[in-house]
């Protein structure tokens, strides 16, 4: 069985992977926007597989479905770790982020369910 990790634990490794990366504080090197440009990108192309599996169930196209899924499964993780480069430009807990407006949304909208 693959081995689990807390999104805290990811983001401890994957920012010293970015500053091993860029040499020195990533954030000294790049802006707030490239960051955020760096994330859009990758949800740009998460959107293109996105949209190749639909052009498939749609039967405009023929190919795998499974293909692009498994490339589709690599670019939701591309975004996740520069979403987690961007939160931690600005000392942002991503893990307690989620919980909060997780637990915000269900509060509000009357859900039982809380993390």
């Amino acid at each position: 069985m693959a081995k689990r990790h807390t999104l805290n634990k990811i983001s401890k490794v994957n920012r010293a992977r970015s500053a091993e990366w860029h040499g020195r504080n990533p954030d000294e090197e790049w802006s707030i926007t490239d960051w955020s440009n760096a994330l859009c990108g990758e949800i740009g192309e998460a959107c293109n597989e996105i949209k190749k599996i639909r052009r498939i169930e749609c039967g405009f196209k023929k190919g795998k479905i499974k293909t692009h899924k498994k490339a589709l499964a690599k670019e939701i993780a591309d975004a996740f770790l520069y979403l987690d480069l961007l939160a931690s430009y600005y000392d942002i807990d991503l893990e307690q982020a989620i919980v909060d407006k997780f637990n915000e949304v269900s509060d509000r909208e009357g859900f039982e369910y809380k993390l």
